[in-house]
């Protein structure tokens, strides 16, 4: 059976603001932008016709699904997998120190080349430890549940990492920006509108 999923970054926080990696190890609410974003991605999804809202468990994610799934008046749930990547030693600094702090890891990390699939920062996942696990959480999510139109409020890596598959290099990912992604035969394909 066909699926569809609407995969989004969640809105701002006081750390997006400030140019500092939260990873999933730091989890902080939306800001003031945050929430005007997230209130403006339901208006956009008003017409998808989604049937659920499936979220990270941190609450940056969690508040963005909700003010998604209250507006459309949908169920949310909280699924693990969508957590934000493990960034490990590089969590709550910005990229300038990170630079500074790991120069051999942190032009490899930033490169969206296949070659670099495999870095990581110490204690943190690789980009491809990353994109496995949205692609076998969107799969569990599509096998276990009856809806069809599914909303997937996630983050900044876990969004660059699964465009990826799709050849679509995302150095930014924007805050409630979404994805529309289509799941047949056990295959995703990106919808370009």
């Amino acid at each position: 059976m066909k699926k569809e999923f609407y995969v989004f970054r969640h809105g701002q926080t006081d750390m997006n603001l400030a140019g500092r990696w939260q990873g999933s190890g730091i989890d902080l609410p939306l800001n003031a932008t945050g929430l005007a974003q997230a209130c403006q991605l339901a208006v956009e999804l008003k017409e998808s016709g989604l049937q659920a809202v499936f979220s990270s468990p941190l609450q940056r994610a969690v508040q963005t699904a909700r003010i998604v799934a209250d507006s459309l008046n949908v169920p949310l749930k909280i699924e693990n997998g969508l957590i934000e990547g493990c960034f490990g030693v590089a969590e709550g600094k910005t990229k300038q120190e990170i630079h500074t702090l790991f120069p051999d890891i942190a032009p490899a990390w930033h490169s969206l080349e296949e070659e670099y699939m495999d870095v990581c920062f110490e204690g943190g996942e690789t980009k491809r430890q990353i994109q496995q696990r949205i692609l076998q959480t969107l799969k569990k999510i599509a096998a276990e549940n009856d809806y069809t139109v599914i909303g997937i409020s996630a983050h900044s890596a876990v969004v660059r990492c699964f465009v990826l598959m799709f050849g679509l290099k995302l150095y930014t990912v924007p805050h409630g920006r979404p994805f529309h992604i289509c799941f047949e035969d056990d295959g995703f394909e990106l919808i370009r509108e």
